[in-house]
């Protein structure tokens, strides 16, 4: 019954301090939109890129090394990027000498051939000192285009032993005359592989769908700092009082935790009204176990944080600091594709990133059990760490 009653007090100390956290929140939150919405546009917007100009020197006689280049140059991945110039050597090398140039192609004598056959005369490939983002760029093509070859010629490879193992060297001939127009269909082709699904960055909901969600993960965290004195840790002669009264650590950062969790939701339940009324997320019983995961889990991590800095000016910027700097990390401003590698593999197991995939499941209306249970953990582990710090300053 004690138990009860303190957890009571606790949630009514919080909604004590509910407007307080409206008008704060909401000009932090106006300052995130606005950094979010400058990552958007950058994301977005017109490309950072020119076009690539690349000069290619072909054989005069050679009729079928022109035909390949011009089927290579019509490709969409290439057409986009790309300006072929087609010129002899010494006038490319010049170009590129002179800075007019990102790449030089030499192709030479017999190329196709050569590849039909297996002999695989590699293609002169110059480079500009400083090639900037579209020399990277092109490089990036011509390792791919490379990657395709090597992937069609290892396919040749294979079918030539398979066929002398089965004895048919005789028709040898024939199954590389095949496989080869088959290869050339998928390589040079493969534009058609991109018109039937779009692809975006922020994966399996919209650019907008993935701010709103981003913007609501950091409205949480955001609005524990403007009712920051309610998070402070008791002091010592009312943790002894309370002692006496038989609540423990444990259950005194449980109850801190529901009381911030409490007034998040009640924060929340406008936001998330707005989302369903615009049709940005599924009503239903998704989006209630969403809005509880999320907001309780929230306020477990908020509360850590003040337990960890143990004064309310060291609260306020470590909770601060930290979410707005992992939720970076997360993939919360830039999604985690234009992120370096090694962060792209600690995004899902931030907060932020926990966090983010749960509330999706309020926008997709697709409920995933290991989000839930990633998002229960996430609070677990931080009430058991709070508890931890609670008993350690006792």
């Amino acid at each position: 019954m004690t138990s009860l009653i303190y957890l009571k007090l606790e949630v009514k100390r919080a909604w004590k301090r509910f407007w307080r956290l409206c008008g704060g929140t909401g000009l932090l939150l106006a300052l995130a939109a606005a950094a979010a919405l400058g990552a958007s546009r950058v994301l977005y917007a017109d490309p950072v890129t020119g076009r690539v100009a690349v000069g290619v020197s072909l054989p005069e006689e050679d009729a079928l090394a022109k035909q390949v280049m011009k089927m290579v140059s019509s490709l969409d991945s290439v057409e986009s990027v790309c300006d072929f110039q087609y010129m002899d050597r010494e006038s490319c090398l010049q170009k590129l000498e002179a800075g007019e140039l990102y790449a030089v192609l030499d192709i030479p004598e017999g190329f196709v051939e050569d590849i039909i056959n297996g002999t695989n005369t590699p293609v002169k490939v110059w480079l500009t000192k400083n090639p900037g983002i579209e020399g990277k760029l092109f490089r990036e093509l011509a390792d791919g285009g490379a990657l395709t070859l090597s992937a069609s010629q290892s396919g040749i490879y294979a079918g030539n032993e398979l066929y002398r193992m089965l004895g048919l060297d005789q028709s040898i001939g024939e199954m590389e005359e095949e496989l080869n127009r088959r290869y050339l269909d998928y390589s040079l082709e493969r534009g058609g592989y991109f018109r039937h699904m779009k692809v975006q960055a922020s994966g399996d909901v919209t650019t907008a769908e993935f701010y709103l969600v981003s913007m609501y993960v950091l409205f949480l965290f955001l609005t524990a700092i403007p009712v920051s004195d309610y998070l402070m840790p008791v002091k010592k002669a009312m943790r002894q009082k309370l002692e006496v009264a038989g609540i423990g650590a444990g259950w005194r950062v449980g109850a801190r935790v529901l009381g911030l969790g409490t007034l998040m939701a009640g924060a929340a339940c406008p936001v998330a009204g707005l989302a369903v009324f615009y049709g940005q997320a599924q009503g239903g019983m998704i989006l209630g176990a969403v809005w509880i995961l999320s907001t309780v889990t929230a306020s477990a991590v908020a509360v850590l944080l003040y337990q960890l800095a143990g004064s309310l000016l060291g609260g306020v910027m470590f909770l601060f600091l930290a979410s707005t700097g992992q939720h970076f990390l997360a993939g919360g401003f830039l999604p985690p594709v234009f992120l370096p590698e090694t962060i792209q593999k600690i995004a899902p197991w931030l907060p932020s990133g926990i966090l983010m995939e749960t509330v999706k499941m309020a926008v997709t209306g697709v409920w995933s059990w290991r989000s839930a249970a990633a998002c229960a953990g996430l609070a677990g582990t931080a009430w058991l760490l709070g508890t931890a710090a609670e008993v350690k300053r006792s």
